[in-house]
């Protein structure tokens, strides 16, 4: 009596446990590409400091990143692997541009000292882990986490007073560097046919610091681009084809 018990049961519980029916997304591979934006959350990129600049008297005050790069571009390029039922492998490639804006960065001989960066450009390269929610049917929910390089084009920076008539046009400012960063996703898409999805994704990432370049002849202003690390929160949709 037993035995013939066990010899229904067992094949009904395997029915119900999703790794011995359903595939999720074991075995399924994928491309993608996204196209967003970063935004701003946190670190400097110039840091307080008091000095001269020809001769002349000047002091920066603390300038956070986001008050002098707009939301850019961030163009990502995604391939996946399944693990199994709700975990998959992914590897990405991603290009970002960021648009420097002009602000008043502190004052020259008591006069508004104008500072305006160059665009930036950055390549990464990063891989890590998903974990799926919903792995299957139309709707996928996910979260994961990733670790990357940064690869941060040389920055330019042009500094004007104009009451001085004095401009420092195009000076060396951060370092073509490369840079690690760690982060987390978290994203949900929408079936369009059995190997077509769209969706949307928003993140975090935290960013190591750029190298700094001898921008001003003083010592004194050394510090001014010596600046931290920073947070960001790149925001985007994608379009992706399973096979």
């Amino acid at each position: 009596m037993n035995i013939r018990v066990a010899v229904v049961v067992v094949p009904l519980v395997m029915g119900l446990v999703p790794g011995a029916s359903a595939q999720g997304v074991e075995g399924v591979r994928s491309v993608s590409v996204s196209v967003g934006t970063g935004l701003g959350l946190g670190g400097n990129v110039i840091e307080e400091g008091v000095g001269t600049i020809e001769g002349t008297p000047a002091v920066f005050v603390e300038q956070a990143y986001s008050n002098h790069f707009s939301d850019g571009l961030r163009v990502r390029f995604l391939g996946s692997y399944g693990l199994d039922y709700n975990k998959e492998a992914v590897v990405s490639f991603a290009y970002a541009r960021f648009n420097g804006t002009e602000r008043i960065t502190g004052s020259v001989g008591g006069f508004p000292l104008y500072t305006r960066f160059s665009n930036g450009d950055a390549f990464d390269i990063d891989g890590g882990l998903r974990y799926y929610f919903l792995p299957e049917g139309p709707t996928r929910t996910y979260v994961g986490g990733l670790i990357g390089l940064r690869f941060l084009q040389s920055t330019d920076v042009t500094i004007r007073i104009p009451e001085l008539g004095l401009t420092l046009a195009d000076q060396p400012y951060f370092k073509s560097s490369t840079l690690f960063f760690i982060g987390a996703d978290a994203g949900v898409s929408r079936d369009l046919s059995d190997t077509l999805s769209i969706g949307a994704e928003m993140g975090i990432r935290f960013h190591g610091k750029p190298g700094a370049e001898a921008i001003f002849d003083d010592p004194a202003l050394a510090v001014v681009n010596d600046t931290g690390s920073r947070w960001s929160l790149p925001i985007s949709a994608f379009l992706a084809v399973r096979f």
